[in-house]
């Protein structure tokens, strides 16, 4: 009880600033679009008006739109890749947290999933908390309520407890490695280093040949903690 009590006690704060972050990016994807409208039309007036040698025609105000439609345009540009390339991220991260099984999920799952489309992370956390219950070999369901914790409702300390959990079990090295990885990202955002870097050489050392391990080893290098001396893939 005392366990769930402290990964809900900030779930209801945190929902909001996962809803106030999101208007904040609707917002920014907004102003963006509109600037970019707003750009596209003061140049084709301009345009217009250069070329039919209108009095007060500017070729320099002309330009001076064209640029900012430029660098509106790159601007969001360079924001949606960034979505475009943590969805990706992720996806892929889930797909071995999960066990890289590539199977259709029961229907259990398929509910949680959709509550957590609809905005009731916790809710669906319910929903895979009672599937586990009934289903304790499905360890993967695990990593799928840490990433709700982390993702939807923005509550790190809660995704770590779920995370050293998940890695108290026998898992897939790959499997074992994106837990790890995650857990040990988490630790830094919760000010536990010492902890990250204990996890980071535990994978790099027990599960060398997975990808993860990799990702560990380029992490390990940034602080000159390579614990076998090589260098990273």
């Amino acid at each position: 009880m005392g366990l769930r009590l402290a990964r809900g006690r900030v779930s209801m704060s945190h929902c909001a600033d996962r809803k106030v972050r999101a208007f904040a990016k609707t917002l920014l994807y907004a102003g963006l679009i509109l600037c970019l409208a707003l750009l596209a039309y003061g140049f084709w007036v301009e345009h217009s008006r250069v070329v039919g040698q209108a009095a007060g025609a500017s070729r320099s105000r002309m330009l001076s739109y064209l640029g900012g439609f430029l660098g509106a345009a790159l601007a969001l540009g360079l924001v949606c890749g960034r979505a475009i390339s943590r969805f990706l991220g992720r996806r892929v991260e889930r797909w071995f947290l999960r066990g890289g099984r590539p199977r259709l999920p029961p229907p259990d799952l398929e509910a949680a999933e959709r509550l957590r489309v609809k905005g009731a992370p916790l809710e669906a956390i319910r929903e895979l908390r009672e599937y586990l219950e009934r289903h304790p070999d499905e360890l993967q369901v695990m990593g799928r309520i840490a990433e709700i914790y982390r993702y939807d409702l923005n509550n790190e300390l809660a995704a770590a407890l779920e995370y050293e959990q998940l890695l108290r079990h026998k898992l897939p090295p790959e499997q074992w490695g994106w837990a790890a990885l995650h857990l040990a990202k988490l630790y830094g955002g919760l000010n536990h280093p010492d902890k990250a870097l204990a996890l980071l050489e535990r994978l790099e050392t027990e599960y060398g040949q997975t990808l993860a391990a990799r990702r560990a080893r380029q992490r390990l290098a940034k602080h000159g903690l390579m614990t076998g001396g090589s260098a990273p893939e």
